[in-house]
């Protein structure tokens, strides 16, 4: 049977990830105003399906947005949940603007 001193020396701490760089900022700014332009695109054409649609998206990518970030470490998967996050939380605010009827 394990004793409390082999679990202790078993324990790692928390990964070591590398710093990102330049280019990793800006491959991510990009990425992430394309998932957020892709985003907005999409619940635009979810008010042709019907009133509840764009809703249904844009929780879908916060909620996924949101869920992403905090279990991913790679810096471009990382661009991807911000854009998401922040494409749904644009198509809100344009909500008005979107001609319903």
């Amino acid at each position: 049977m394990a004793s409390m001193d082999d679990h202790l020396e078993r324990e790692e701490g928390p990964e070591e990830h590398p710093r990102a760089t330049l280019s990793d900022y800006v491959l991510g700014t990009v990425v992430a105003a394309l998932f957020a332009t892709s985003t907005v695109v999409a619940a635009i054409l979810a008010f042709e399906l019907g009133p509840a649609w764009p809703v249904a998206v844009d929780v879908a990518a916060i909620g996924g947005g949101s869920l992403l970030v905090r279990r991913v470490h790679d810096p471009a998967l990382k661009a991807v949940a911000i854009g998401l996050i922040v494409g749904g939380l644009a198509a809100i605010l344009l909500w008005p603007l979107f001609d319903v009827s």
